[in-house]
């Protein structure tokens, strides 16, 4: 196959994968190899490039790729969260004080757009490797304008965060949670903050009930999402199974149409 990709090339691959949403690495290059037995590594990388450059896939991380198929209606985008100043702050204070510290960040403003109650609270969740978490925690403090909780319990949210307009909670590191980069700063995944805010009752018990279905609901039909990321940090978090059991029972999302497999 030649650097330019055929006309017949692009419908035979979207037919292929008809019903799907989403297609690994490995799918593809077994498919263009079908087309092309003799394709070198160095060609089927040629032919991804193409792809992405006339946006007939686009990267989701973990050798798994989005099929923009031109014939669809699906109308979603990559998850890019809008930062508030609180957040950018934060994080220009992580980065002159703590730089070789490794941390992801988030804030709960991001699920606003999926609910139906807007919330009068925003949290933000600063999670730090352990040996930092604390030095972390005591540099935030020094900020007078700064609402810091360490690792906060169950008690201490419902008496001191949920009344609170704004409040920072710091929390331990979860190793191999999905980041990117947003302004130089690790902010977490999408697939990341639904894992959380699904296995972690406690601290986000404003987005279960009802508006849980919502989130996961309006996140899916708006958001290209990586299963396999999902799942994958699901069982960092020891929540895999509940966590497919919620989606299969109680979400209008088919799991199948994103990797042709569950997990």
């Amino acid at each position: 196959m030649k650097n330019n990709i055929p006309a017949s090339f692009k419908t035979d691959l979207f037919v292929k994968f008809s019903s799907r949403l989403t297609v690994s690495k490995s799918e593809l290059l077994e498919f263009c190899r079908l087309q092309d037995p003799e394709l070198t590594e160095k060609a089927f990388r040629r032919i991804l490039y193409s792809l992405k450059r006339e946006k007939h896939i686009l990267p989701l991380g973990a050798g798994v790729y989005a099929l923009l198929n031109p014939s669809a209606l699906t109308k979603r985008e990559k998850f890019v969260p809008r930062l508030s100043p609180a957040t950018q702050e934060l994080g220009v204070i992580l980065r002159e004080n703590f730089p070789y510290a490794q941390y992801v960040l988030w804030e709960t403003n991001v699920l606003h757009e999926f609910m139906t109650h807007q919330l009068g609270q925003r949290q933000i969740i600063l999670e730090v490797e352990k040996d930092a978490c604390e030095a972390v925690f005591n540099r935030l403090k020094e900020q007078p304008s700064v609402n810091a909780f360490l690792e906060p319990d169950k008690v201490t949210i419902e008496r001191y965060i949920t009344s609170s307009p704004d409040s920072i909670l710091v929390l331990k590191l979860i190793t191999q949670s999905p980041k990117f980069k947003n302004d130089d700063i690790s902010f977490a995944r999408l697939e990341k903050i639904l894992v959380d805010i699904f296995a972690d009752k406690d601290r986000f018990l404003a987005f279960h009930g009802q508006e849980l279905i919502n989130i996961f609901e309006n996140a899916f039909s708006m958001y290209w999402i990586n299963t396999k990321t999902m799942f994958r940090y699901a069982g960092r978090r020891k929540a895999t199974n509940r966590l497919e059991e919620f989606i299969n029972s109680q979400i209008q999302i088919d799991l199948l149409s994103y990797t042709g497999e569950t997990t």
